[in-house]
């Protein structure tokens, strides 16, 4: 029998029991509401950095190989994101493993970030070793999860092995020349892309349903405010770094901020705080959210880029970027308004927002064709994005009319 005093061998393995425990298991996670903590909006505030860094790089070179290598690299970096969140939400626990684990991923994020501004060249590598890292991690995470809980082995083993391989790939690429490293980034990233078939297959009805939990949805969201928020420092920086700040200036950053301010009004009013439907369409709604980020980060480049070249006749490439960017982004949002369940209540006020919102986003595209300068571009597109909110407003002046004409006649 042991000897269950402190200070003796069970004591100390039960207290380090409490310090480093396993991860939560997911049923009994999501039985109760919880709240994203104050580590996973740390966790987030490092890719801040690297998403700036992302938009940076594609202001300087907007063209087709430019928004190639933003959207490959988005992926790579949104993947990361994706599973530190959705671990954090399912399995997250409050001790030391959770943080040292997180803590070391966010490093390897700033270590990528510090590369990426020289992706493809010279900080392929780099950039390569500490993706290569973060997978590992990624892989240690989701195998302990399986390991600590039998029911969710059919599918974490398989993600853990997938990812395993991922960083294989991208740390042996660091240590090829090009073209050969990009092709290994390939072959990393599609382990990864394929990690989510095992998942997709386990039917558990027993937690189906609970993926877009509410904490995870506020996590998407926050997500996207990050996001967002490299549309405002390119307005601002984009103004700063012009000597002097002339009043076409301030009035082309002035507009930049606008069209951030429509972008969040419409996600946040279409998009945020709503489950997706039960079964499969729940992971649809998470990675329609891809193609939603990757057009605000490149709206946030092409704002730059147009400010940078105020007084100058606005070059195609900006010109279509900005466009293509934020019809990319609408149209994200009116596929991913189709996943979430309908609100009886304002059904009608979302109908013709999403209709609208539909317009904006195949009429936005038509602004590329013409030169209208900067001031131009950006005033029309602003107030195409606008376009939705205004008529939401209407509608829901229109029923909130229609009800207190009800409550009198009553």
């Amino acid at each position: 029998m042991t000897d269950p005093r402190p200070g003796t061998t069970s004591g100390w393995r039960a207290t380090w029991r409490r310090i480093w425990q396993p991860p939560a298991r997911a049923l009994e996670r999501r039985s109760v509401e919880r709240r994203v903590q104050f580590l996973e909006l740390f966790f987030d505030l490092v890719f801040v950095a690297l998403v700036a860094q992302l938009a940076h790089r594609l202001a300087e070179h907007p063209s087709w190989s430019g928004i190639g290598w933003f959207a490959l690299i988005f992926f790579a970096v949104w993947t990361s994101w994706l599973n530190g969140s959705i671990y954090h939400d399912a399995h997250g626990t409050d001790d030391l493993s959770i943080r040292i684990l997180t803590f070391t991923q966010m490093g390897t994020v700033a270590v990528m970030a510090a590369f990426v501004g020289d992706v493809p060249g010279d900080g392929a590598g780099g950039f390569a070793m500490a993706y290569g890292v973060n997978s590992a991690i990624l892989a240690v995470m989701w195998f302990r999860t399986g390991y600590h809980d039998p029911a969710h082995r059919q599918a974490s083993y398989p993600y853990a092995a997938a990812y395993a391989m991922a960083a294989l790939a991208f740390a042996a690429s660091s240590f090829m020349s090009e073209p050969g490293i990009y092709w290994m980034w390939g072959v990393g990233l599609a382990f990864e892309v394929l990690a989510v078939l095992p998942v997709l297959r386990r039917r558990d009805r027993r937690v189906e349903g609970a993926l877009t939990t509410p904490s995870l949805i506020e996590r998407f969201g926050l997500f996207v405010i990050i996001v967002l928020g490299e549309v405002v420092v390119g307005s601002v920086n984009g103004m700063a770094e012009q000597e002097p700040v002339t009043t076409q200036v301030l009035t082309v950053g002035v507009l930049g901020i606008v069209i951030a301010v429509a972008l969040w009004w419409v996600y946040f009013d279409l998009i945020s705080h709503r489950p997706a439907r039960v079964g499969r369409v729940q992971f649809l709604w998470g990675y329609l959210h891809l193609p939603l980020v990757i057009g605000i980060g490149a709206t946030g480049a092409a704002v730059l880029a147009t400010i940078e070249h105020v007084g100058e006749p606005l070059m195609d490439s900006v010109r279509w970027l900005l466009v293509g960017s934020v019809s990319l982004a609408l149209f994200s949002v009116v596929a991913i308004a189709s996943t979430l369940v309908p609100r009886p209540e304002s059904h009608q006020i979302q109908q013709a927002a999403v209709l609208a919102t539909l317009f904006s986003a195949c009429a936005i595209p038509l602004v590329g064709l013409v030169s209208f300068g900067a001031n131009g571009t950006l005033a029309l597109v602003g107030a195409l994005l606008f376009a939705p909110v205004a008529l939401a407003i209407v509608v829901w002046a229109k029923s909130l009319r229609a009800e207190d004409v009800v409550s009198l006649d009553a």
